[in-house]
């Protein structure tokens, strides 16, 4: 599993968890393991990004409202706004395994044209660019 794979059982975890907001997130994660082909490291980068959102989550959501112009962050839809989440954790607070800023948004970008609109990966372009430009403040 590579770390896109690991990114988009993250997004798979966290969409499942809006529909069953009382399901354990490690519970899900071993539903997952148990039906996927997943090796132990990518699931544990998957695990810490789930936990590191949840952890952090009141935050990640005011970045992507602040920057999410004219559309209120409920108005997004539960794909892009947790891939959103998931970019923006990555940019913001995984320091203990850190990713580029730009890969986290390539990154997100692609999963974006995989699992979304074609809209989608303009969208959240320009949302993660102000993200990078504004709260990381990298060129």
């Amino acid at each position: 599993m590579t770390r896109r794979q690991a990114r988009e059982l993250a997004l798979q975890i966290l969409f499942q968890k809006e529909f069953m907001p009382q399901a354990n997130p490690s519970e899900l994660f071993d539903l997952f393991q148990e039906h996927l082909a997943i090796e132990k490291g990518q699931i544990n980068y998957s695990r810490e990004l789930v936990h590191s959102i949840f952890q952090h989550q009141t935050k990640i959501d005011e970045v992507i409202q602040k920057y999410s112009t004219n559309w209120s962050i409920k108005r997004l839809s539960l794909i892009d706004l947790n891939i959103l989440r998931v970019a923006v954790c990555e940019m913001l607070f995984m320091a203990a395994d850190p990713t580029p800023p730009k890969s986290s948004m390539d990154e997100a970008i692609e999963i974006a044209k995989k699992f979304s609109t074609q809209e989608a990966p303009a969208f959240i372009n320009g949302i993660l660019d102000q993200v990078l430009h504004k709260e990381i403040k990298q060129e």
